[in-house]
């Protein structure tokens, strides 16, 4: 397929779509279809065009087999992702151009336009940029300079210590589909052989599974971090509520029990890996000495694949569960005692007051937790993992976080390394609009 040929498929497309989109919002579908064909045909070329077209040469495609209802496909890697790219340009740019031309057609301005007085800075020109000049200057170079820069490292193959790189296309991200040695196999509704990793997939009958993988470690390292993260988030919001809920009572010492609570949180990822190590240590650990003295034989917590991750879970909800108590008990403080004492006279139960009043005004700090715990589990599990378990047994506890370290400094593939950044970016990114759109309107801001 040639890049003119995209370029006109991808026109069209966006022609039907921003035409059809026109029409059902009662503007003219052919002003919907040329902004449409126009968004269609420079969305191929933001992605296309930095990497010269070059996932469409057959030298830099690779590829792994998928596996639906037991017939085997052998499917291009690099295309498929090269498709991707252009459907996310083409659609960036629909969005964009039917959002400016329903500005303008409601408001006639293309951008919003806010009543507000002049500034103190009103025909001082230079003055303003002066004052963000600090502030601009450090995101230029230690936030968009670094992202450049990771950007142009996944499309290369770089070494960590060697100072000349080669471009390799899409192929760092390809490989982290199809496995260093493009053996990766996907199985979707089909017989499960008996080394296939089906995790959190259902099995059916006549051994079928819904979703499993053989060969592809970033597929596992992506199941891993999903595992972690679904249960941090759970455990370290139900336990932190509950716990919120018990040191709100008003009893005497509450305070001081309430920062005895809260000073986990203090404790950095790595003194917490080191504590838990020496506690969960199969052979040292001080949970197995007090299991022997009472008879009891050792558990190998650390050394076994199914035991592993939970004690990862543990320990982090245990780091950050502090963290939690401080908003739950602020937001406890904030619930209107009037609500709860005109429920209970109109017979609601203690559960009944929880669920329907307290629940709701603590929304808004549920909601913010979900999403800081959720960052959490992704990006600062490194230090505990790399203290507790260092990414064993078996890679059973090497998540998203692990495995960049892993590929970049231990491996030194910083292009391959550079390319995982990226895609754990995106993840992250993908998991809180989905938050935001599920959850975001069910919060309760008012009494």
């Amino acid at each position: 397929m040639s890049p003119l040929l995209i370029t006109l498929v991808a026109a069209l497309v966006g022609a039907l779509l921003l035409a059809r989109g026109f029409a059902r919002s009662q503007r003219p579908p052919l002003m919907g279809a040329l902004l449409g064909a126009i968004a269609g045909a420079i969305g191929p070329q933001i992605f296309m065009v930095p990497i010269e077209y070059c996932s469409l040469e057959p030298e830099n495609h690779v590829f792994f087999q998928l596996i639906i209802l037991n017939q085997p496909i052998i499917v291009n890697a690099v295309l498929v992702l090269t498709f991707i790219l252009i459907a996310i340009g083409v659609w960036a740019l629909l969005l964009l151009f039917d959002r400016a031309h329903d500005q303008i057609h409601r408001t006639g301005h293309l951008l919003p336009t806010l009543d507000m007085p002049h500034g103190a800075f009103r025909g001082w020109g230079a003055m303003p940029w002066l004052l963000l000049a600090p502030t601009l200057i450090v995101l230029l170079l230690f936030t968009y300079y670094p992202a450049l820069n990771t950007l142009t490292l996944s499309t290369q193959l770089a070494r960590l210590g060697v100072p000349r790189t080669a471009p390799v296309c899409l192929n760092n991200f390809a490989t982290l589909i199809t496995g260093p040695r493009q053996n990766a196999e996907y199985y979707i509704l089909s017989e499960m052989p008996p080394d296939v990793r089906a995790r959190g997939a259902a099995e059916l009958p006549n051994q079928f599974v819904l979703v499993g993988w053989r060969n592809a470690a970033y597929m596992d390292s992506l199941s891993t971090s999903l595992f972690l993260s679904f249960f941090i988030v759970l455990f370290a919001n139900v336990f932190g509520l509950l716990i919120a809920l018990a040191s709100y009572q008003p009893v005497k010492g509450a305070r001081i029990y309430r920062t005895l609570l809260i000073w986990p949180y203090a404790l950095s990822a790595v003194v917490s890996g080191v504590v838990f190590y020496n506690l969960f240590n199969p052979i040292t650990g001080i949970i197995n000495y007090t299991l022997g003295l009472v008879g009891i034989p050792g558990v190998r917590w650390l050394l076994e694949p199914s035991i592993a991750p939970w004690v990862v879970v543990f320990a982090a909800t245990w780091n950050v569960l502090g963290f939690n108590l401080l908003f739950y008990i602020a937001g406890l403080q904030n619930v209107p005692k009037d609500l709860l004492e005109a429920a209970a006279i109109d017979g609601a139960n203690v559960f009944q007051r929880f669920w329907t009043i307290t629940i709701p005004m603590l929304s808004p700090f549920i909601f913010f937790l979900i999403f800081t715990n959720l960052t959490y589990s992704f990006f600062d599990l490194f230090g505990l993992i790399d203290n507790l378990t260092t990414g064993g047994p078996s890679r059973a506890t090497t998540n998203l976080i692990y495995d960049i370290y892993v590929t970049g400094i231990q491996n030194k593939d910083l292009g391959r390394a550079a390319a995982q950044s990226l895609v754990l970016l995106l993840i992250v990114i993908g998991l809180t609009v989905a938050q935001f759109r599920l959850l975001g309107r069910r919060v309760n801001y008012g009494a």
